[in-house]
């Protein structure tokens, strides 16, 4: 009877231990510095809402950004500065994409939003859409305005996607087209 009551106590403390990684985990679902989905719990949603579509052979557009010339701006100013302009370009893109759309910290500067029942006509509509905010109006920063544009890529579910790495591959590709063409600017791969 000692036995069972021991491994009754082990499993509850065990079972305490896992719902506070999880609780940890949760924690983690929004990052703080940008308040959007972060980047493990975002790629998650993204993965089953791919299966969705591609199972249920419905359009899904993914949009990789990034904010132009950053690096420069946090060695001219810093990186306080630079996460100031990473907020507010995050909370741009966050109030101006659609209640179904997912938008995610992805690294550094770069945001990935997934479009639910959206094909390219409508990415890029809503690429071009963030686009001209982020570049409307100087930033508000500690440091002062600050000029800021972004690059966007965007890539749509086709039937031989097969994952959602792949598309969102594509859409970085699509991005760095981008930047070459001159940045501030939508491609679509």
């Amino acid at each position: 009877m000692k036995d069972e009551d021991k491994t009754k106590e082990q499993l509850m403390n065990e079972l305490k231990e896992l719902r506070k990684k999880l609780a940890e985990l949760e924690g983690t679902k929004v990052d703080n510095l940008t308040g959007l989905y972060g980047r493990s719990y975002f790629l998650n949603l993204a993965e089953r809402e791919f299966a969705r579509a591609h199972r249920f052979e419905r359009p899904l557009s993914a949009v990789l950004l990034d904010i132009d010339y950053l690096k420069q701006l946090n060695d001219s100013y810093s990186d306080a500065i630079g996460d100031q302009v990473i907020s507010a370009v995050a909370e741009l893109c966050r109030t101006n994409v659609r209640d179904v759309d997912f938008l995610g910290w992805y690294e550094g500067g770069k945001f990935v939003l997934l479009l639910p029942e959206a094909e390219v006509p409508v990415a890029r509509q809503i690429a071009e859409r963030l686009r001209k905010l982020v570049s409307g109006k100087p930033i508000s920063t500690e440091g002062g305005p600050i000029d800021t544009t972004i690059s966007l890529g965007v890539a749509a579910l086709t039937s031989d996607t097969v994952s959602f790495s792949e598309l969102l591959e594509r859409a970085d590709k699509a991005m760095h087209a981008a930047k070459e063409r001159g940045r501030n600017c939508v491609e679509i791969e």
